[in-house]
């Protein structure tokens, strides 16, 4: 195995596992075949990509160098065949949202297994218990990655048992060479932040006192008014709803309350260094990063600081063992998030131009207008930036040390242990008068103080005795035999206290006996035996079996299942009658049985098996006792795996001395016993849910990737790769007929558009369809020109003005996009290159979470809106007709309740977007010897450049989503920071 794969050190060109097949001479079939080393780990077993039986990519470390994004996730968005990626916030650390091959379970995260350097550390589910939300893979530096390995079918995720269902991502960390002398290496990136993509155009100081005149003309009969001009409802709007303490009212010099919040400029830093080399017997790499991002709003910060070290050595020929250890520090400040009124960012939306940031005297002005109440007295966001903060310091330490001795000739013992240690402090402090909790009772007179610690520790040790050997030159065998052990512990503390007399961040400025306390321990273990064989023939047949039989705390009375996988494939290019036509022809398939638990990798459900009783003390009990007990969780012993049966069946295809490669794979995945709760019946006097295997998941798809290099000359190179993936997910079986989720007010743990039922999309949209707006009068059926109009059901033959009256209905979408693409150039002409990548989503629908703000259709009259809520809304107002608009009439109050949810919330979220283009010169070997400089490069680069959408009435990015904890976040625009369009400049230097 001594062939490498040359990377580039510049552009974004990246090889996929499936790209990197074996090369034959033509008809020899056994001993000229270009061997190329195996690129994934599994276990302590290699896949050769030569006899491929499973599915799976690679991306390289090009991608990853540099890079502006705080987390490893970020990188894979439109780099992998069916890989579909959304973001929670485009503040730095927060956490996003990564799904491979559709969803596959019903509650928990989406997310696939990440394992870094063998160590197992979980999914990237949000663990945060203040902070808007916490990616755990932000603590993870991307400049000290080697390469990253995408498996997704059974037999590639089989060996890592229950918590692969959703696929496996492996990254594997840089390393030093042997027999190399020692390299350094620098680079640093400076870049310029701004919104990717935000249409929501606000109105003006003019345009708000514009609308607010058409709102009262529109109002009369509610205000008992009669305007004879529109000049005349405009001025009754300025003398009710403005306050005449608002110099603003006369002044006109009207506040941008976007730039109040916001820097003018956001900035991101890099640095990075590193030194590897090696001897004949030990090899090391030392690394270390800085990185530093000042994001949009004013008091958002994100500071890393990583080091990084490996060392492999070689005891003997037959002892070989290494150590991989990552520290990193994250100091983070972030803010109240989603439809929270202390959020800035939502705030900034919402606010009156009118409204003045101070007061005279220089003090912020934070007083609720009497009559129209656009902000609640506390509320200004530049004094909620000012006087108060969410502060976080994140420790984590993540270290595997790794042993094989081959103790008889062709077997070997394989040792891995791999530990993630992560400490957490979150504060927030609330200076008096800011009501941000209801709890802050007397908000006026004290402030709040609030102190989370969490501890976070996970650890496996798998241990496996593998043998391998060749008979007769043709006869490989491999066979493997292990077990491992995962243990994951949880412990937070919280202190807290809404009776501060000071800011300072300390409870002894609190009043006595107002701090208050809560805490949680959860622990849970699994166990797992699993063996392998591999055969392969000739270098032309190879079949692949795994079992895996694992053991989880969290489940019921039956903790074991039986797992397992078996694949074939065949090189038929290894055949003397393959058609010269082909390079490369590898045929394959694979089907398996995987178990899962959804909410093993998330903390609050590790009992739910247990029936537990809880006890509350300050709560008065039956006849003059003080307390209540009750049955907090009735717990299941029965409950047990999903089982995830997976079909995968691919193929691998190359002309032209593999200038052109085709990987094509169809897979069809079931999810059996699905978890999710389980409704008693209301009679039997509660607990009314406990949780239970109720339902069956049916994913299909379909996923194809070109590598191509249509020009190869000795000074010029072009190469594409373009992927792109079809994916449908059905509920099949559910326990329900209708299950929604959340309300007509919705908050961040609730989607009152999607929906399950049984033979439909998974998370389909359910709601009452928007018929559009009255062109004329109907008194029939109590109709004015101008409402809004309902269907009244799905089969939308007749319409109504009420609300109410209308049935909701299925409309065949939902947030999970039908067909993902990406799309990667990159021109090299000498030692100039070009590169740019384009991703795109397709088939899909988003919802804003928070519409009901931005235009309220009169809900709200103090508030702003965006400029459509003028431009395009009904009226008849005198010299402001306006009869052919999307919106309705706008009415004081909103009677018809038309700012609620329905479809007219819902967009196409059909997009594509330049996601990364770079411009690189590098010098060579031109400084070698003036300087010893190795490598010498400079870079432009842009990520997130430009983002075009399908439906113009899309105003909010439309690779948002609201939480990464449950796929219900899924395509939920929800007020957080926008995700971030970066262009910045950096040099590379080796050395």
């Amino acid at each position: 195995m001594n062939v490498k794969l040359r990377v580039l050190s510049i552009g974004v060109l990246f090889f996929a596992g499936h790209s990197v097949m074996a090369q034959k001479a033509k008809r020899d079939t056994a001993t000229k075949t270009k061997e190329i080393a195996e690129v994934v780990l599994v276990g302590g077993v290699k896949l050769d990509p030569a006899q491929k039986v499973g599915s799976y990519s690679v991306v390289s470390k090009a991608n990853f160098e540099s890079t502006p994004f705080s987390t490893v996730d970020e990188v894979l968005n439109g780099r992998v065949a069916g890989l579909n990626f959304s973001a929670a916030s485009g503040d730095p650390g927060s956490s996003n949202m990564v799904i491979v091959r559709g969803i596959s379970s019903l509650i928990g995260t989406p997310n696939p297994l990440y394992v870094i350097d063998g160590i197992v550390i979980g999914k990237g589910a949000d663990n945060a218990q203040m902070m808007e939300s916490w990616n755990p893979l932000a603590s993870i530096d991307p400049n000290s990655i080697e390469s990253v390995n995408v498996l997704k079918d059974a037999s590639s995720t089989a060996l890592y048992g229950s918590r692969g269902a959703n696929g496996v991502i492996i990254i594997t960390t840089k390393k030093g060479k042997f027999n190399q002398k020692t390299r350094f290496d620098f680079s640093t990136e400076t870049g310029i932040q701004n919104r990717a993509y935000d249409k929501l155009d606000l109105m003006t100081g003019d345009e708000y006192i514009k609308y607010g005149g058409i709102l009262m003309w529109n109002s009369q009969a509610q205000l008992g008014q009669n305007f004879t001009t529109l000049e005349q409802a405009t001025q009754y709007y300025l003398n009710t709803y403005i306050p005449d303490s608002e110099p603003i009212k006369t002044t006109r010099q009207y506040t941008d309350w976007t730039k109040v919040v916001n820097r003018n400029s956001s900035i991101v830093n890099t640095y990075n260094f590193g030194a590897s080399g090696g001897g004949e017997n030990t090899s090391f790499r030392i690394g270390g990063s800085y990185y530093q991002n000042e994001p949009e709003v004013k008091s958002a910060k994100f500071d890393r600081i990583s080091v990084n070290a490996a060392v492999d050595h070689k005891a003997s020929d037959k002892l070989k063992f290494g150590i991989n250890t990552n520290f990193s520090n994250v100091k983070r400040n972030t803010y109240s998030g989603g439809r929270a009124s202390a959020n800035p960012v939502t705030n900034s939306i919402m606010l009156s131009p009118l409204r003045s940031v101070y007061n005279e005297d220089g003090t912020f002005n934070q007083e609720a207008w009497p009559e129209a109440p656009d902000m609640t007295a506390g509320f200004n966001p530049a004094s909620i930036l000012a006087n108060t903060y969410q502060k976080s310091g994140i420790n984590t330490f993540l270290a595997s040390a790794n042993m094989d001795y081959q103790f008889i000739e062709n077997v070997s013992f394989n040792s891995l242990f791999g530990t993630q240690y992560q400490t957490m402090r979150e504060l927030q402090s609330i200076d008096k008068g800011h009501p941000i909790y209801t709890a802050q009772t007397d908000a006026n007179n004290f402030g709040m103080l609030q102190d989370a610690r969490t501890n976070i520790w996970d650890y496996n040790w798998s241990n496996s005795v593998s043998y391998r050997n060749i008979f007769a030159d043709k006869h490989n065998v491999e066979i493997l035999g292990g077990m491992e052990y995962q243990n994951h512990r949880y412990n937070n503390f919280t202190n807290y206290s809404f009776f501060m007399t000071d800011m300072r961040p300390y409870f002894q400025f609190a009043r006595e006996g107002s701090v208050l306390s809560y805490g949680d321990d959860y622990v849970w273990t699994q166990i797992g035996y699993f063996g392998r064989i591999n055969y392969t023939l000739d270098r032309k047949y190879t079949v692949s079996g795994q079992l895996r039989r694992d053991g989880n705390s969290t489940l019921g009375t039956k903790k074991f299942g039986n797992f397992w996988s078996i694949g074939a494939s065949w090189n038929v290019q290894n055949e003397t009658f393959a058609p010269d036509l082909f390079s490369t022809l590898l045929l394959r398939a694979s089907y398996g049985k995987l178990g899962n638990i959804p909410y093993a990798d998330q903390w609050g459900l590790q009992y739910n098996s247990y029936a537990l009783v809880g006890y509350n003390s300050n709560t008065g009990g039956w006849g003059g006792n003080s307390g209540y007990g009750g049955i907090d969780n009735p717990g299941n012993p029965l409950l047990t795996w999903e089982e995830a049966k997976h079909l995968d069946i691919g193929a691998d295809i190359g002309f032209f001395k593999d200038r052109l490669k085709l990987t094509a794979a169809y897979y069809h995945k079931i999810t059996d016993k699905a978890i999710d709760k389980n409704l008693p019946a209301v009679e039997t006097g509660g607990p009314n849910s406990f949780y239970d295997n109720v339902g069956t998941i049916d994913n299909k798809g379909f996923e194809l990737t070109i590598d191509a290099t249509p020009i190869q000359t000795e000074n010029f190179r072009w190469t594409i790769n373009a992927n792109g993936a079809y994916s449908k997910t059905i509920l099949d079986k559910y326990n329900q007929t209708l299950r929604q989720f959340g309300s007509e007010e919705p908050s961040g743990e609730d989607n009152a558009f999607a929906a399950l039922s049984p033979g439909h999309i998974f998370g389909e949209y359910y709601s009452v369809l928007w018929a559009g707006i009255a062109q004329a009068d109907d008194p029939a059926n109590g109709i004015l020109a101008g409402d809004a109009l309902y269907y009244t059901n799905g089969d939308k033959t007749a319409v109504t003005n009420k609300r109410e009256d209308a049935s909701p209905a299925w409309m065949g979408k939902s947030a999970f996009p039908v067909y993902n693409i990406g799309f990667t150039n990159e021109l090299k002409y000498k030692n100039l290159s070009l590169s740019f990548m384009i991703s795109g989503q397709f088939d899909f629908y988003v919802q804003n979470g928070v519409h009901s703000y931005t235009i309220h259709d009169g809900a709200f009259p103090g508030r702003n809106q965006i400029n459509d809520a003028l431009y395009d809304s009904w009226t008849d107002a005198p010299g402001a007709e306006n009869f052919n608009a999307s919106n309705p009439r706008a009415i004081v109050g909103n009677p018809s309740t038309s700012r609620l949810e329905s479809s007219r919330f819902i967009n196409k979220g059909d997009h594509l977007r330049l996601k990364e283009l770079r411009l690189a010169y590098s010098f060579g070997s031109l400084f070698k010897e003036s300087s010893g400089l190795k490598n010498l490069t400079v870079y432009l680069r842009g990520t997130n450049l430009l983002t075009y959408v399908f439906d113009k009435d899309l105003d909010y990015d439309p690779e948002s989503n609201s939480n990464s904890w449950s796929w219900l976040g899924k395509g939920r625009y929800w007020y957080a920071s926008p995700v971030l369009r970066t262009m910045s400049m950096g040099i590379q230097i080796g050395f």
